[in-house]
């Protein structure tokens, strides 16, 4: 599953994120990316976790402030047949 987060400010790094998120052994990546706005970077977690534990970090993350910023989050799911 994975997680986005929006609104980080520029300049962040992979390692801040992971110390601010806290350690997971469901966490296996973690990728960030300041194309198209780089005031607004955005994150992508990759996890090993279900729908429902993806939501629950989503959740857990989303609202928090990071550096004065305030971080939106969203699970994204597969859609399955």
């Amino acid at each position: 599953m994975n997680i986005r987060i929006q609104n980080l400010p520029p300049g962040v790094t992979v390692e801040e994120l992971s110390e601010f998120i806290g350690a997971s052994d469901e966490i296996e990546d973690i990728l960030s990316s300041e194309a198209g706005n780089a005031d607004n970077v955005i994150a992508m977690i990759n996890a090993n976790t279900s729908q429902s534990g993806a939501n629950a970090m989503a959740e857990f993350i989303d609202g928090k402030y990071f550096k004065r910023r305030r971080l939106s989050t969203q699970a994204l799911g597969l859609l399955t047949e």
